[in-house]
């Protein structure tokens, strides 16, 4: 039989797995309200349905966002990536509407 003081130490490092997995995974695409922000949209569309529903915004989370390809001055980004192809804001939303992202500026 396991003793008590393996069991807790078990949970603990278990939970230590938990939260490092769930933290290192964050999502690109995070919802804000006035009760505080939540990053577990990997698409823009599921991002921005739950920002309207929470009468929120969904902005592309910059801390998860995956380094950019490209160095045109607008940007797709999705949860596969980050690229700035575009050289203008409307070929950019076409884009991001295809590819079930957000079209953001280059900075």
């Amino acid at each position: 039989m396991l003793s008590k003081q393996l069991v807790k130490i078990l949970m603990a490092s278990a939970l230590l797995t938990i939260t490092f997995t769930e933290s290192s995974s964050a999502a690109p695409f995070c919802v804000v309200t006035g009760f505080g922000t939540n990053c577990w949209y990997y698409d823009a569309r599921s991002c921005r349905q739950a920002a309207a529903s929470a009468n929120g915004a969904c902005i592309v989370n910059s801390e998860e966002a995956r380094a950019p390809s490209g160095g045109a001055p607008f940007c797709v980004v999705t949860g596969f990536g980050t690229n700035c192809w575009y050289y203008d804001a409307n070929s950019c939303r076409q884009a991001a509407a295809q590819s079930n992202g957000q079209c953001v500026v280059n900075q």
